[in-house]
């Protein structure tokens, strides 16, 4: 009789944990919601872009694979050939949906739909090369910059330092050819 009761006593309990947990998931989703409305446009749009921003590192590869494979098919598309088959109406524009045979019945559809390929295929490897970049920039801000003065004093040393090298070069050319002839004869 005892153990029954205290079976009885542990379901309500658990009844009891479940109900209070359900209540605290409901009063965290109500301050979560007022929090939300309470924020401004800016704290908004802020909270946006933390979500775009954040990384998702398998999608960059997936991107990085593909972005080139996209620019090459709108490259082939663009120049009417994919390796030695000739991209024409008969080939490439017969597919059984219609849909996809407008993109390539003329000409110009052929090369409008090649150049928006190789655009997309551009922006996608620009967009994953921009976290390389990025810390470039703010370093780039940091240099100190000759003046065009300074510039033109260290290229004309330069220039004058390559022309020293060719003319030594030269002379080791004039004095040891001889030498490499005899040796070759």
């Amino acid at each position: 009789m005892a153990d029954i009761e205290k079976k009885k006593l542990d379901k309500e309990a658990v009844k009891a944990a479940k109900a209070e947990m359900k209540a605290k998931k409901a009063e965290a989703k109500a301050k979560a919601r007022e929090a939300r409305l309470a924020m401004t446009p800016e704290e908004k749009h802020s909270r946006v872009m933390e979500i775009l921003k954040k990384e998702y590192k398998f999608e960059n590869w997936l991107l990085a694979i593909l972005a080139p494979v996209l620019l090459l098919y709108g490259v082939y598309i663009v120049l009417g050939k994919f390796g030695t088959v000739t991209l024409d109406s008969t080939t490439i524009g017969n597919s059984p949906y219609e849909f996809i045979n407008w993109f390539f019945n003329t000409d110009l559809k052929r090369i409008l739909t090649g150049s928006f390929l190789i655009l997309v295929g551009a922006l996608v490897i620009v967009y994953l090369a921009i976290p390389f970049f990025k810390p470039s920039f703010s370093e780039l801000k940091k240099v100190t910059w000759p003046t065009a003065k300074e510039l033109s004093k260290n290229a004309i040393r330069v220039f004058g330092f390559l022309l020293f090298l060719m003319f030594v070069f030269i002379l080791y050319g004039f004095a040891l050819d001889p030498l490499f002839q005899w040796i070759i004869k």
